[in-house]
């Protein structure tokens, strides 16, 4: 097939690796015949100031279950350390788990690791879209970050810290050789001084070249982070300064070299396929600060002996302040002189109908906002009949754009404000019924009108002494079109809209079963007015209302060392000329877990993401956004792996063979989406330190 390393591989190198897994496969079952070591149940404890607590199981693609029979996890018994979210507008603080898996670790090192089904242009930090509509945010503001939403940085995805002794985490990954190197360096650094202060820094490199043509990847993202805690006053502090560079190629132009190698009939490697574009590049960046600060009221309870009390906070006076600065950046030097049916043009130029302005390619669109948030919240359970927390906010949002002018030389601007109110009334204590709803309203500027009104509840039971969990979901919304889907000014692409609100309801369930480990989800969602990009990569909106039904099952199989976890989406589209889906999308994960002389826990398996063939979305450069194509169909062919998964105290590694279904299967189609194949057969290595001072 290719001629380096990763892609050619002969029958006897192809026996070289299956003998490989089979040594050790046999090696695992030797081990863990001779000593198997099994989690003690005794030693876990539920201790609120210890890392040392009953976790959350996780699904194969890590979505949280609750499960307090899941096995312990020694990493947490490094360190005393507590780690929680932030909401935003009300200043809430949302315990989290930390990232401290025993297994399938070398699988959050793939953008497939995502979602069940992922279409992505094949380099790690590269434009990404969920093939799971459900999986699906909401589309942002500056809505060129909804292509890199797993690696954008938001002051609601920082893990905030408390710990009793300093901590750091370094996350390191690779593939390939030198030429064609994709790598990705994550650090994190955070130490508190007293009780009541914590500061930390993280640092997320990606530095991939590519494995085909004009493909390379460059992320830096640098974030410090703050928070101080007391009685009375509690602040928190987020800064990040992020830049993002990704090569466009526009796609492979024939097929053939993936599909059937031997039909070129001369030496290539995956680097001499030839692609659409040359020097052409997305930029993207985004800088965001933010700030909280929160005052509690309430009083000290004396207890005992002690004359100081403990401190009892009752209700909560809060404010926030949050500046983002984005950019986004299309520019090609792809400008060589082409003739095209008689008439002159630049080369990148051929591939699109309209030309809006004259000279090179230079797409440029800047985005500030300045929220300011004050809020009032009265917590849950200060009184034993006090059986909720209630929270109200308002949010004003300060807006700019600038981006080339329509109608002559230099940039137009736009500014505009919106005026929010919202409230949130939950129940996250006790153990028969919790409940969190919220609600917020646009009252004010261009988000008039604009409401959200959205509520999950979750409820349980014991059967046979494990906790079996019912929750539901629901929401209903009136959202207004973000100012980039409305107007939009560039070489290719220009429109000026005036669309209406979309209007979504959504209504859904889950059942988790942990004696079986079994958890089945379903969910309906109403589309109204649904914004999208069509096949000709025009922005339009669908009028009619779109039905999507969502059915998911998770199903974990245990048998001795022998482990098997399953995850199947079912999906529906009443109209897939608009929300086109694959009807099944699974992962499956088969491997061999064990405990080797007491230290080193082994995982050794094999995995694969695989979808139903359908029209999946296209990818278009320009406007650095999916669309509707209908040209290509893309699925039935697995992106699978063979790895090695391990952990020895606070180290874990992994070595694994990606993309191994290319060594078996024939005709070979891994493309994730039209024109933009998964990188090739390759090697990955990765390390994970925990380290506690």
């Amino acid at each position: 097939m290719y001629g380096e390393f990763y892609v050619d591989l002969h029958p006897m190198k192809e026996k070289l690796l299956i003998t490989l897994f089979a040594w050790m496969v046999g090696l695992t079952m030797a081990f863990s015949q001779a000593r198997i070591i099994m989690p003690d149940s005794s030693q876990i404890t539920t201790h609120p100031d210890s890392l040392d607590t009953l976790p959350e199981q996780k699904s194969p693609l890590g979505h949280l279950i609750q499960d307090h029979g899941a096995e312990a996890d020694s990493l947490k018994k490094l360190a005393q350390m507590t780690l929680w979210k932030i909401d935003a507008r009300t200043g809430n603080r949302i315990t989290v788990e930390s990232d401290t898996l025993l297994h399938n670790y070398q699988h959050t090192t793939l953008q497939d690791g995502w979602s069940v089904a992922m279409g992505y242009l094949g380099p790690i930090g590269s434009p990404s879209i969920s093939k799971i509509f459900s999986d699906r945010e909401e589309t942002e503001t500056f809505v060129f970050n909804n292509a890199y939403f797993p690696y954008l940085k938001d002051p609601e995805k920082v893990l905030f810290v408390n710990t009793r002794v300093p901590y750091s985490r370094i996350n390191y990954h690779r593939a390939g050789p030198k030429q064609t190197r994709e790598e990705q360096l994550e650090a994190r650094l955070t130490s508190n001084f007293g009780k009541k202060l914590n500061v930390g820094v993280d640092i997320d490199l990606i530095n991939a070249r590519g494995f085909y043509a004009s493909q390379s990847v460059k992320h830096n993202n640098f974030s410090l982070f703050g928070n101080y805690l007391s009685d009375r006053f509690e602040a928190h502090a987020f800064m990040n300064l992020g830049s993002l560079t990704n090569f466009e190629n526009g796609g492979i132009t024939d097929e053939l070299f993936i599909t059937n190698p031997d039909a070129i009939r001369q030496s290539f490697t995956s680097t001499d396929i030839p692609v659409k574009f040359n020097e052409t590049w997305n930029s993207l960046k985004n800088n965001r600060y933010f700030l909280s600060g929160r005052y509690n009221l309430g009083y000290r309870e004396v207890t005992g002996d002690s004359l100081k009390g403990e401190f009892v906070p009752v209700a909560s006076i809060g404010f926030s302040s949050q500046y983002t600065q984005q950019h986004r950046r299309f520019l090609s030097y792809d400008t060589t002189s082409v003739n095209v049916d008689g008439v002159q043009m630049q080369r990148i130029d051929q591939f699109y109908v309209h030309r809006y302005y004259e000279g090179a390619v230079d797409d440029s669109i800047r985005y500030t906002s300045f929220k300011n948030n004050v809020s009032l919240s009265l917590r849950e359970g200060f009184r034993e009949w006090v059986k909720f927390g209630l929270s109200a906010f308002l949010e004003y949002d300060l807006r700019n754009y600038t981006q080339r002018d329509s109608v002559g030389p230099g940039y137009t601007q736009h500014r505009e404000s919106a005026v929010t109110v919202g409230g949130v009334l939950n129940k996250q204590q006790g153990d028969n019924l919790l409940f969190n709803l919220r609600a917020d309203l646009g009252v004010l500027g261009v988000n008039l009108g604009e409401f959200r009104a959205m509520g999950d509840v979750e409820t349980g039971f014991d059967i046979a002494g494990r906790r079996t969990t019912l929750s539901a979901e629901a929401y209903i919304k009136n959202l207004r079109p973000k100012y980039l889907q409305d107007h939009y000014y560039s070489k290719y692409f220009m429109w000026d809209r005036d669309f209406g609100d979309i209007r979504r309801v959504y209504v859904g369930g889950k059942l988790h079963i942990p004696f079986t480990n079994t958890s089945v989800s379903a969910g309906v969602e109403n589309l109204q007015n649904f914004i999208y990009f069509d096949r000709d990569k025009n922005i339009q909106q669908e009028n009619s209302s779109i039905q999507v039904l969502t059915a998911r099952v998770e199903q974990n199989l245990r048998l001795g060392v022998f482990n098997w976890d399953n995850e199947v989406v079912y999906q529906t589209s009443s109209d897939e000329a608009v929300v086109p889906l694959p009807t099944l999308s699974l992962y499956s994960n088969m491997y061999l877990k064990t405990k080797i002389v007491n230290e080193l826990t082994l995982q050794l398996g094999v995995d694969a993401h695989y979808h139903t063939r359908y029209f999946a979305p296209g990818y278009e450069p320009a406007l650095l956004q999916f669309y509707n194509q209908q040209e290509k169909e893309i699925g039935n062919y697995p992106i699978s792996t063979v790895y090695a998964n391990m952990h020895l105290k606070q180290t874990r590694f992994f070595v694994m063979f990606y993309n191994v279904a290319t060594k078996l299967i024939k005709p070979l189609e891994y493309f994730s989406l039209p024109g933009y194949p998964v990188n090739p057969f390759v090697l990955k290595m990765g390390l994970s330190v925990n380290l506690h001072n």
